[in-house]
């Protein structure tokens, strides 16, 4: 559809509208883009000598999925330690005085020292 305007002052109007249109468009394709989307696929409530853990699923469109396990005392907050590509998400534990080992089926494990988690 096209049509005829005339004058400069509506020119430049249009010409600003396009732009601030255009930067709030560019703003949302990024948002859904790259801000990632969690759901918490696995869940052990917090006890006396060991801290909560959460596994999450972590899906964006740009970046693919990988996992996360949070250490802490609630789901929304803790230590996060990033399951490295190929290794499963459910992991053994092993809470002792020093901090919380995470042994995974392929034989890696992580260890994650008591204070950064409490």
């Amino acid at each position: 559809m096209a049509t005829k305007v005339s004058g400069c002052l509506m020119q430049t109007l249009l010409f600003l509208l396009g732009a601030v249109l255009g930067t709030g468009l560019t703003a949302v394709a990024g948002v859904v883009m790259f801000v990632p989307d969690r759901t918490t696929v696995i869940s052990v409530d917090p006890t006396s000598d060991a801290p909560g853990v959460y596994v999450k699923k972590v899906e964006q469109l740009v970046g693919g999925t990988h996992y996360e396990i949070w250490l802490g005392p609630t789901p929304d907050r803790g230590h996060v330690v990033t399951v490295p590509a190929g290794w499963d998400h459910d992991p053994r534990r092993e809470s002792g005085p020093e901090g919380m080992r995470l042994k995974f089926g392929n034989g890696g494990e992580i260890f994650v020292p008591k204070a950064s988690y409490s």
